[in-house]
């Protein structure tokens, strides 16, 4: 069993690694013999005693790996390094040989068919690709969640969601849960998006986001309670953060190599005015080291919630506290 989910839509692929995990058992007992590794700092020797160990008491093991493919590539298909500890076919030898309890799960923000690791798992891995969706199939999505909710929704009510919201399938999500209570049954119109949806929750992500690369303490745990107050859980929070720094870091890496604005717009999804405007300026006031230090802290903290390490209430209160607090970042204790 092994897996290679890629794509920017982290919600459609998050949505796919819930549904494999449920395939394997219950959730309570998988998650006693479940190991997830960041591929940019995973040694081969720990990798390989990890998948190749069979479970104790479960059915199977599960190993999730993210970034483990960019490890091994500069973006045209050459190998950033040629030492053993990353030898793309050392891993590729780890994955392919692991014995059948074992189930991998390999989760990349982009995919390129040139990349060495991918060349020696292309036939070996399922590969399920999650790319940004364009403005129709959008629309499409759209229509369909609503129905799925149990609502309606007239066509002008779409258009203006992706006019208000764009393509981040998490926000859009949490819009159209909103709406359909609203509605109550009837048929969401443009006057219900105009009237629910606007830019005040993205803008206090912002908000929150300025505020922790800023170091205003408190501005940025009364803009936390706030979130919290307009209804929205830790995990939602938790995820926008990861996926406005992500789109901030991935913005300025594609502007370092050139990249033109209208291309880099399209790349990242970017359809809504508002929040494409946000991220320029927010890549421009913030230095890339800083935003991956603050990145790799904020995956800590998602992955100490989900593995119930820590309570995912608390896990978001420290995060803020720490981050804005201007704090040198120490990775969190096992």
């Amino acid at each position: 069993m092994r897996y290679l989910l890629a794509g920017p839509d982290d919600f459609s692929l998050k949505l796919k690694l819930a549904s494999i995990k449920a395939s394997l058992g219950d959730a309570s007992v998988l998650a006693t013999a479940t190991s997830i590794f960041e591929g940019a700092r995973l040694k081969p020797g720990e990798f390989k005693l990890t998948v190749d160990a069979l479970p104790f008491l479960t059915p199977c093991r599960l190993v999730i790996v993210t970034g483990l493919l960019a490890r091994f590539s500069t973006g045209d298909g050459t190998l950033k390094k040629a030492s053993k500890i990353d030898d793309p076919e050392v891993f590729a030898s780890a994955i392919t040989n692991s014995p059948p309890s074992t189930a991998i799960i390999l989760i990349e923000t982009e995919l390129s068919r040139n990349n060495p690791l991918f060349k020696y798992l292309v036939d070996k891995v399922e590969l399920h690709e999650f790319p940004t969706l364009d403005k129709p199939k959008l629309k499409e999505w759209i229509g369909r969640r609503v129905m799925n909710a149990g609502g309606a929704i007239t066509p002008m009510a779409i258009n203006l969601l992706v006019q208000y919201v764009g393509a981040d399938l998490w926000a859009v999500a949490g819009e159209i849960e909103k709406l359909v209570l609203f509605a109550a049954g009837r048929q969401i119109t443009d006057h219900d998006v105009k009237t629910l949806v606007g830019y005040t929750g993205e803008a206090n992500i912002f908000s929150l986001v300025d505020a922790i690369f800023e170091t205003r303490l408190k501005t940025a745990t009364e803009t936390l309670e706030n979130l919290k107050i307009n209804g929205l859980s830790a995990g939602y929070v938790l995820a926008m953060l990861s996926r406005q720094l992500r789109l901030v870091i991935q913005y300025k890496d594609l502007k370092s190599r050139g990249g033109k604005e209208l291309e880099i717009r399209r790349k990242l999804g970017l359809i809504a005015d508002f929040l494409w405007k946000k991220t320029q300026d927010q890549a421009a006031r913030f230095s890339l080291g800083r935003l991956k230090d603050v990145y790799r802290r904020l995956l800590d903290t998602d992955l100490a919630a989900k593995t119930g390490r820590m309570d995912e209430d608390l896990a978001l209160d420290l995060l803020v506290a720490e981050l804005a607090s201007g704090a040198p970042l120490e990775p969190l204790s096992a």
